[in-house]
């Protein structure tokens, strides 16, 4: 069974080829130009990211461009954005259109490889290569969430002991988040917001500030909980030393206990991989000098 019995409406056809080829060529295009700026001198790479003239004449980016103006929906479908927002706490963040072409552009390359080898197994790469741009930065924002929620129980602390050195709960959050950190960033950007709007870094009476707006737009129910705890400790006016180093010992324990259960589970997690990269192989190595004879005589 080949490809074009598979879908015998789109046979291998030129335009299909040369779809693919055009992917190939961009791709390799891409490829050499990033190799171009990581072969240049500092200053003249740091210029370059200064002014965008790294993605200026990106031919990918072009084509994720033109497939956002033609499907505005589909960030939302794949929640591009708020995986976005996540990274930029790291100072990198790859732009939409970016992603997208690139998703488009291996989709083709595997799709190119499927019309040339006419192998079913040759059509999982079109997936694989459509979806890779998407799961990296999916993962990548997975693991910047981890990072702010490991940071936790360290910003509680070293807040704690700015109100305990007699500091106002918006200048002790300030100080405290200057450690670094994409925790540290996201505070940066709270405390920058607040200053532009020109509105209370903390709640007061029934409306929220602005931290609680911006945690809320990352949609980290740890992190509300955190904001919404400080907002309260800064409520609480004389008490607010103590409650935030109750909350600093809570989140803690509650650390200290998720690392316990992780490292409980951490032989169940290596199972699988043992049993594939060590004991099949190592099987196989027992097993072929005994089986090649049996082979042999049949």
């Amino acid at each position: 069974m080949t490809i074009t019995d598979l879908f015998p409406s789109i046979p291998p056809t030129p335009i299909l080829l040369l779809a693919a080829s055009f992917c190939a060529a961009l791709l390799v295009y891409v490829l050499t130009s990033r190799l171009d700026l990581m072969l240049a001198p500092a200053p003249t790479k740091a210029l370059a990211r200064y002014f965008g003239k790294d993605r200026e004449d990106d031919g990918v980016e072009r084509l994720g461009g033109w497939l956002l103006r033609r499907l505005p929906g589909i960030t939302g479908l794949f929640r591009l954005d708020q995986h976005r927002r996540w990274l930029a706490l790291s100072g990198e963040s790859p732009s939409l259109a970016y992603t997208l072409g690139l998703a488009v552009v291996l989709g083709g390359l595997g799709l190119g490889l499927a019309l040339i080898t006419r192998a079913p197994v040759a059509l999982g790469l079109v997936l694989l290569g459509g979806a890779y741009p998407l799961v990296r930065l999916r993962t990548q924002a997975g693991q910047m969430r981890r990072a702010v929620v490991r940071a936790l129980p360290e910003l509680t602390a070293l807040m704690a002991a700015e109100l305990a050195a007699g500091n106002p709960p918006d200048k002790a959050l300030e100080r405290a988040g200057e450690w670094g950190g994409p925790l540290a960033a996201l505070i940066r950007e709270a405390v920058t917001q607040a200053r532009i709007q020109g509105r209370p870094l903390f709640g007061r009476g029934g409306s929220g500030g602005v931290l609680l707006a911006v945690v809320e737009s990352y949609d980290l129910p740890a992190l509300s909980a955190f904001a919404s705890q400080v907002e309260l400790a800064a409520r609480k006016g004389a008490a607010g030393p103590e409650l935030m180093a109750a909350l600093a010992r809570t989140l803690i324990l509650e650390y200290k206990e998720q690392s316990l259960r992780s490292a409980e589970s951490l032989e169940s997690r290596l199972a699988v991989p043992s049993v594939l990269f060590f004991f099949l192989p190592f099987l196989f190595l027992i097993l072929t000098p005994l089986v090649l004879p049996v082979l042999d005589v049949l």
